[in-house]
C-alpha cells in the first residue's frame, strides 16, 4: 500500500510540473503515448524583432513553409504550443503569452522544420524569459522546453542610401557603410518573408551582388545593419530597394556564312544558331565602304536572297543574330561576292 501511495505522489508531482500558470490540465489517457516534445528553443534578433523558434516534434514536422497535418492515430500529436513569457522588472513569473495552434493560418511560419514566431513588445534594458509547452487535442500538456533569456537592447538603425542596380541575371546592391556594424541582405521571393539572408557570411563592406536571378522578374531586397556583441547578433530594421535583372548577353555570331551569284541575285546561307532565346537574324551588305541592313523584319531562317545586289564589281555581306530582348551579336565572318568578272 505504501509503495502504491508513493507512486501516486510521484505521478502527481510530474503532472504539476507540466501545468502552466497554476491551471491543472486533464490527464493523458493511459493507453495513448505522448509524442516527443519541442527541442532547441532559441531566440534571434532579426529585423528589429525578437524571433523565437524551435524544432517541431517529428510527428508535426513539415518541410518548407507548409503547415503540418495534425494527426491523432496511435501516438498523439501536438496540435499547438503555448509560449510562456516573463519580464524581470515588470513583475510576475512565467505566464502564457502566446498560443499557437497548427491549424492557425497566421502568427507563425514553419521553415526547414522549425516553427518561428516573434515578439515586438519589448523594452530596452529589461530581461525577458521564455519557454514553450506543447499540448494535444485534449489539452494535455507536454514537458516544457529549455528556457531562453535575453536582455533587450536597441537595434541598429537601417543603413542609408541603399540602392539596387539591375545586371544580367543579377542585382548589384550598395549602401552607405557605417563604422561598427556589419550587414545582411534579404531577398523577398514572391513576397514571402525571408528568414535567412542571401549572403553566406556577415558583410563588412558597402556592396553585394546577388547572382543566379531570373531576367525580367522584379526582386525586392532589404539591407539590415547588424551589431555583433559576443555570440549575439543584433539586427535592425531594413532599408528596401528593388530591381529587375535584364538579359544583356547577345547570341553568338552566326557561323559559316556562304553566298553564290545566281541570275542577277545573290543567295546567302549560314549555319543556324542554337540559343533558346534566339529571335532571328539581320543581314548586312557592304557596298562602296558603306554597310546597309537589307531586311526590314528579322529573318527567322538562316537564308536570304539579295535580289538587287547592285552594279558594282564586288559586294560584301555579313550576318548577325538577335535575341528576344533585342541583343544583337557581333558580325559573322564577312564574305565577298564577285558580281562582274
Amino acid at each position: 500500500m505504501l509503495a502504491k501511495r508513493t507512486i501516486c505522489a510521484i505521478s502527481a508531482l510530474l503532472l504539476l510540473a507540466l501545468v502552466c500558470c497554476g491551471k491543472k490540465a486533464p490527464p493523458s489517457p493511459k493507453s495513448t503515448a505522448l509524442p516527443e516534445t519541442v527541442a532547441d528553443f532559441r531566440g534571434e534578433i532579426k529585423d528589429g524583432l525578437l524571433f523565437l523558434s524551435f524544432i517541431l516534434p517529428p510527428r508535426n514536422t513539415a518541410g518548407g513553409t507548409s503547415r503540418p497535418a495534425v494527426v491523432s492515430v496511435g501516438t498523439q500529436a501536438w496540435v499547438g504550443f503555448r509560449i510562456l513569457k516573463s519580464c524581470t522588472g515588470c513583475g510576475g513569473s512565467l505566464e502564457a503569452w502566446k498560443e499557437i495552434r497548427l491549424t492557425d493560418k497566421e502568427g507563425y511560419t514553419i521553415y526547414k522544420g522549425r516553427l518561428y514566431t516573434y515578439d515586438n513588445d519589448l523594452t530596452p534594458d529589461l530581461d525577458y524569459t521564455y519557454r514553450v509547452v506543447p499540448f494535444t487535442e485534449g489539452d494535455v500538456p507536454g514537458a516544457a522546453s529549455n528556457t531562453y533569456t535575453i536582455k533587450w537592447q536597441r537595434t541598429p538603425n537601417p543603413p542609408k542610401e541603399v540602392r539596387a542596380a539591375a545586371g544580367d541575371g543579377s542585382v548589384d546592391l550598395s549602401w552607405s557603410r557605417e563604422e561598427g556594424v556589419s550587414y545582411n541582405v534579404y531577398r523577398f521571393d514572391d513576397s514571402m518573408y525571408p528568414l535567412e539572408p542571401v549572403n553566406q557570411t556577415l558583410l563588412t563592406g558597402s556592396s553585394f551582388t546577388d547572382h543566379g536571378l531570373q531576367n525580367g522578374k522584379r526582386y525586392a531586397y532589404e539591407v539590415r545593419s547588424v551589431r555583433v556583441e559576443g555570440a549575439t547578433r543584433w539586427e535592425g530594421e531594413g532599408a528596401k530597394a528593388e530591381a529587375t535583372p535584364q538579359d544583356r548577353t547577345p547570341p553568338a555570331s552566326p557561323q559559316n556564312l556562304a553566298g553564290a551569284k545566281k541570275d542577277g541575285t545573290v543567295e546567302l546561307t549560314w549555319e543556324k544558331n542554337t540559343e533558346a532565346d534566339l529571335a532571328g537574324y539581320n543581314i548586312y551588305r557592304i557596298s562602296a565602304g558603306k554597310s546597309e541592313k537589307l531586311n526590314k523584319e528579322l529573318l527567322t531562317e538562316p537564308r536570304f536572297l539579295d535580289e538587287m545586289p547592285g552594279s558594282q564589281r564586288y559586294v560584301s555581306y555579313y550576318v548577325t543574330a538577335v535575341d528576344r530582348v533585342g541583343n544583337e551579336s557581333g558580325p559573322s565572318r564577312e564574305i565577298i561576292i564577285v558580281l562582274k568578272d
